[in-house]
């Protein structure tokens, strides 16, 4: 499980921290559509076909396709999907919004509407858009006491300025939308906090490219181009769930000991052979699991990596060929595990999100851009 207390959006604040967005209180309730009947716990013997055939015949109009999808189970058993750049049915102005996200219950899977139709996570202006990362669910904090709000949602989102094709974009900084939401009902975007400041250098570590919580510790995890090679670096900073606001308490690996200088983390995957972008990290069975294209998405394949501690030594297993496409203009990128959802053979699912060179065709045939389940073996 991914939980920890809210309060750790103060404690985010890896360069300088503000907020960008705080919606109007009284504006319209984000709407959950359609309304699925409650499922009390996860299907069983579930395969990866099955998951697929529910994805591709979901009949929802505000999404046709998107990528990434990084996942968050929430206390009352539902699954909670955050995507990146989503195609809407024709007739919805734009057709492309920078993210979404659907709300899954046993086999029912229902999209986030928000009361204009746009991007559930606002964009920043014309050209600069919220690319979410990574999704943790937590507990609400003492802020939220007597209002009825039994989670918390917070979705850790790369902000992107956007360039001529879907190709050309450029990573600015992290930002972390922050939801509410009631047992059963619709998540509530609350405010959108600004993580670390905007910067064009091509080689900051980009925060929030995973992240999750185990023990008393919540870990963030940030990747880094290098410029000489595909692949990315690896990072991990750490706060404790019980005081996750006070900065003090903040510790960054610096390749030998945990410490509070953030300038100082070392890389615990080097570039090569490194990971992408965005990638998932798990702790499962009694180790770290991250999931991801070695040498970054230009990879032909799923990698799954162990470790006994969440900076390494990690150990590479090769899993599921998933060609970069380039050659083809047929993409598949950015893989993430979901142990959230059991698999009847016992394997771990993964998600790769899919995409074309060609933009026209994903607008004519969103199916080209509908994200695939696969399945590699558990570590």
């Amino acid at each position: 499980m991914r939980y920890v207390g809210l309060v750790l959006l103060a404690a985010l604040a890896l360069g300088a921290c503000g907020t960008e967005e705080r919606p109007d209180s009284a504006a319209p309730a984000y709407r959950i559509e359609p309304s699925c009947p409650h499922t009390a716990q996860h299907l069983q013997g579930l395969t990866v076909d099955q998951l697929n055939r529910i994805v591709a015949s979901a009949d929802l109009p505000a999404w046709k396709a998107a990528d990434i999808g990084s996942s968050a189970e929430l206390r009352d058993g539902r699954m909670v999907w955050v995507f990146g750049d989503t195609i809407r049915a024709e007739g919805f102005s734009p057709r492309l919004v920078a993210n979404s996200m659907l709300v899954s219950d046993g086999a029912c899977v229902a999209q986030l509407r928000t009361a204009d139709d746009g991007p559930v996570i606002p964009d920043i202006g014309p050209d600069e858009v919220h690319w979410p990362m990574s999704v943790v669910a937590m507990p609400p904090s003492q802020q939220y006491a007597g209002l009825g709000i039994d989670e918390v949602l917070v979705v850790m989102t790369a902000r992107t300025q956007r360039g001529t094709d879907n190709l050309d974009f450029q990573y600015l900084g992290t930002s972390a939308a922050v939801f509410t939401l009631q047992d059963g009902g619709s998540p509530q975007l609350m405010e959108v906090v600004e993580v670390t400041p905007d910067d064009e250098a091509l080689d900051q570590v980009n925060w929030g490219a995973a992240a999750t919580v185990f023990g008393p510790w919540f870990y963030v995890f940030g990747t880094r181009a290098t410029g000489q090679e595909f692949g990315r670096e690896l990072y991990v900073g750490r706060s404790a769930v019980s005081d996750p606001a006070n900065r003090s308490r903040w510790e960054f690996w610096d390749g030998q000991a945990w410490q509070g200088e953030q300038s100082r983390a070392a890389a615990v995957l080097p570039a090569r052979g490194g990971v992408s972008q965005t990638l998932s990290v798990d702790h499962l069975d009694g180790q770290w699991v991250a999931v991801s294209k070695r040498d970054g998405d230009l990879g032909d394949f799923v990698y799954v990596w162990t470790a006994p501690e969440p900076y390494g030594p990690w150990t590479p297993k090769k899993g599921i060929a998933a060609p970069a496409g380039f050659d083809t203009g047929e993409l598949k990128y950015a893989p993430l595990a979901h142990p959230e959802v059991p698999l009847a053979n016992g394997k771990l699912l993964v998600s790769i999100s899919r995409n074309t060179t060609d933009p026209q065709q994903l607008f004519e045939d969103p199916e080209v851009g509908l994200p695939e389940f696969a399945e590699v073996e558990r570590p």
